[in-house]
C-alpha cells in the first residue's frame, strides 16, 4: 500500500484538537511536553481551553497546529508501528504544514522544528504592523489560469495584490494590501465570473512581497540554529511544486515560502497521478486539505486521522 501523509495549514485549529491524543496515549502527553519543553511556552494550555480568539493569532496557531500534527504523527509511529520511511511515497504540508512534513521526514528534529515553526509565527505575526491594511481573499471558482492576467495588474507598485495560494483547481487565495485585494477580487467577479471572494481571518498578507521583512530575518535564524538531516521520505515543496530529496535544498526553499506562492494544486496533482500512490491521508487537526482535493478526485482515497478509531482503521488497511 502507497500512502501520502498531508498537513494542514493555519486555519485548521480548534479548540480542545489535542485532547483525542494526549488523553489516550502516553507517546501524545510526552510530546507536547517535549515541545513545550523547547519553546518554552505552554501552548496546551491554548489549545485545550481557547478561546478561539487566541488560539487562532498567527503565533500560537502554527505552534498549535504543528504540535498536533507531530502527535498523532508520533502516535501512529510510536503506539501503531508506522514506519514511515518504508511505507510513505510523499509527505506534504500546506504553507506551515510543510514544516511538519520536514519534521515527520526526519530533516529537522522535534524541539528544532518546534522553536523554528514558534519564531517564524512570531515573524509573520508581526511583519505587517498594520492589519487594517492588509487581506487575504479566497477566490472560488476560477482555475489561476483565468485569473492570473487580471491579478498582474495590481503585482506591482507601492501597493500590490498578487496570488498566495494555489489551492486546487476552483480555489486560489489573493494576499497583499487591503484595498488591491478587494479591487482584484471585484475584478475577477465581474469579469470573469468568480463565484465568490471571501476575505479570510488572516493577520498579514502571507505569502506575498509584503512579507520581506519576516523572510530575511527567517533567514538569519536558520542559518544560526537549524541543522538540515537527510531526507528519511521525499517532501513535495510548496515553493516548487515538486519532490525534494536533497535536503541542501530546503533553507532557500523555506525562505521563499514566506514570500512566494503555495502551490498546492501541483502538489496534489503530483500525489493523486501517482497510481502507486493507495492512500492519501491527512494528518490532524482538520479534514481542509482533503475536502479540498475530493473535489477534484472524487474517485480517490482520502483518510482523515482526528480520532482514535479512524487511526486504529486507517492502520488496519
Amino acid at each position: 500500500m502507497g500512502i501520502a501523509f498531508i498537513f494542514p495549514g493555519q486555519g485548521s485549529q480548534k479548540v480542545g484538537m489535542a485532547s483525542v491524543f494526549t488523553n489516550a496515549f502516553k507517546t501524545g502527553h510526552e510530546t507536547l511536553q517535549e515541545i513545550e519543553d523547547a519553546v518554552s511556552i505552554k501552548i496546551s494550555d491554548v489549545i485545550e481551553n481557547g478561546p478561539i480568539e487566541e488560539l487562532t493569532k498567527t503565533q500560537n496557531a502554527q505552534l498549535a497546529i504543528f504540535a498536533v500534527s507531530m502527535i498523532c504523527f508520533r502516535v501512529l509511529e510510536r503506539e501503531f508501528g508506522l514506519d514511515a520511511s518504508n511505507s510513505c511515497n510523499y509527505l506534504a504540508g500546506h504553507s506551515l504544514g510543510e514544516y511538519s512534513a520536514l519534521c515527520a521526514s526526519g530533516c529537522i528534529d522535534l524541539q528544532s522544528c518546534a522553536k523554528l515553526v514558534r519564531f517564524r509565527g512570531e515573524l509573520m505575526a508581526n511583519a505587517f504592523p498594520d492589519t487594517s491594511d492588509c487581506a487575504m481573499a479566497a477566490v472560488i471558482g476560477l482555475k489561476i489560469e483565468d485569473m492570473e492576467d487580471i491579478v498582474e495588474q495590481y503585482s506591482t507598485g507601492e501597493r500590490i495584490c498578487v496570488i498566495a495560494n494555489d489551492n486546487s483547481s476552483s480555489q486560489v487565495v489573493l494576499s497583499g494590501h487591503k484595498d488591491k485585494v478587494l479591487e482584484a477580487g471585484d475584478k475577477l467577479k465581474q469579469e470573469r465570473g468568480a463565484f465568490k471572494v471571501i476575505q479570510l481571518n488572516t493577520s498579514g498578507p502571507f505569502h506575498s512581497p509584503l512579507m520581506t521583512k519576516a523572510m530575511i530575518e527567517l533567514d538569519d535564524y536558520i542559518s544560526s540554529n537549524i541543522t538540515f538531516n537527510k531526507l528519511k521520505v521525499p517532501v513535495i515543496m510548496n515553493i516548487v511544486g515538486k519532490q525534494i530529496t536533497d535536503s541542501s535544498e530546503i533553507h532557500a526553499l523555506l525562505l521563499n515560502q514566506i514570500t512566494g506562492r503555495v502551490q498546492w494544486r501541483k502538489t496534489m496533482d503530483i500525489i493523486l497521478n501517482d497510481k502507486n500512490v493507495d492512500k492519501i491521508v491527512e494528518v490532524a487537526p482538520g479534514k481542509v486539505l482533503s475536502s479540498m482535493a475530493k473535489r477534484d478526485y472524487p474517485e480517490r482515497d482520502f483518510v482523515n486521522l482526528e480520532s482514535i478509531s479512524q487511526i486504529e482503521a486507517f492502520m488496519k488497511g
